[in-house]
């Protein structure tokens, strides 16, 4: 399943091609009136680029940028493609899917989610950002750890300003740029999770890659409803909801991971699942082999010439 991106271009020349972008939000006084904005696929982005999507495809490959440099890619069409979000299922698409699979399990409302114990403020308060725009004098961001980050670089404001025209994506991908959000090393407890869960035991997968959980109980029909990000002990800010790791029904009749480094999530289950959700509006959904290479060159059709 592909996480969704977002696009966007002038209302009024319907192109990005020919505007200077660095100056264009100058002569602008409603940034989002001005802005035509829709949330879209890796084909829409493959068929902008005359690329071609497939299983095994990178996202970067698809908008001809390198990996980690996608984000503001602007096509001939004229439509400047966001950045994918990384190791996060964004919230309506895991209801979507989740709708799909607590149709193809027995115990709907029993399971386990896992989350990775590295997001910040997690088990303890570094890396922690809030950001807020002062008269003057630009954003300024402030850790929950104590410290506080003044974006004085011109460079990074404009970084910041352009994330947040992008929407959320964006801005999550600026706040793991950002520098100094982890400077402390607070104790655990000091985040979300109370000090006898942060401190606690881990489900470790791949021993030594830094790939350890905390695990809570959750059935899938509690990630079917909307509102799940609300009720989520590991989410803080429902805007900036984090999808579980791994999902799994107490029946183990699928599984759901996200790779924390990967921006696609993988679904392992019955043909019949599958196909369902690959019919599912709203998703981006394709079938893939058991030994698909998903790392940056096993996009084998879309390598630079």
């Amino acid at each position: 399943m592909f996480h969704p991106v977002e696009r966007d271009r002038p209302r009024g020349t319907k192109t990005w091609q020919g505007v200077e972008e660095t100056t264009y939000f100058d002569r602008v006084g409603d940034i989002g009136a001005s802005l035509e904005t829709e949330r879209t696929t890796w084909a829409k982005a493959a068929a902008s680029f005359g690329m071609t999507m497939h299983a095994e495809a990178q996202y970067a490959r698809l908008v001809r940028r390198d990996y980690g440099d996608a984000g503001g890619a602007i096509a001939a069409d004229g439509w400047r493609y966001g950045d994918t979000s990384e190791g996060c299922f964004d919230a309506a698409s895991l209801t979507a899917a989740s709708i799909v699979l607590a149709r193809h399990t027995a115990t709907p409302d029993a399971g386990t989610a896992a989350i990775w114990e590295g997001w910040g403020g997690l088990v303890n308060s570094a890396g922690v950002a809030h950001f807020v725009f002062e008269p003057g004098g630009g954003p300024t961001a402030r850790s929950t750890d104590g410290s506080a980050v003044h974006i004085a670089d011109p460079s990074l404001r404009e970084r910041f300003a352009g994330a947040a025209r992008h929407g959320i994506g964006g801005a999550r991908s600026m706040i793991k740029t950002l520098p100094g959000l982890s400077r402390n090393k607070p104790e655990p407890g000091s985040g979300l999770l109370a000090r006898e869960v942060a401190a606690g035991p881990r489900f470790e997968l791949h021993r030594g890659t830094g790939r350890r959980y905390v695990l809570f109980e959750a059935g899938t029909n509690d990630f079917a409803d909307a509102a799940w990000p609300g009720r989520a002990p590991w989410i803080n800010e429902v805007m900036w909801a984090q999808s579980p790791s791994i999902l799994w029904p107490d029946d183990h009749s699928w599984v759901l991971a996200t790779e924390i480094d990967f921006d696609s999530t993988l679904v392992a289950g019955t043909t019949a699942l599958i196909r369902e959700l690959m019919q599912t509006p709203g998703l981006e959904v394709l079938p893939i082999r058991t030994d698909a290479d998903l790392t940056w060159n096993g996009d084998a059709l879309n390598r630079p010439e």
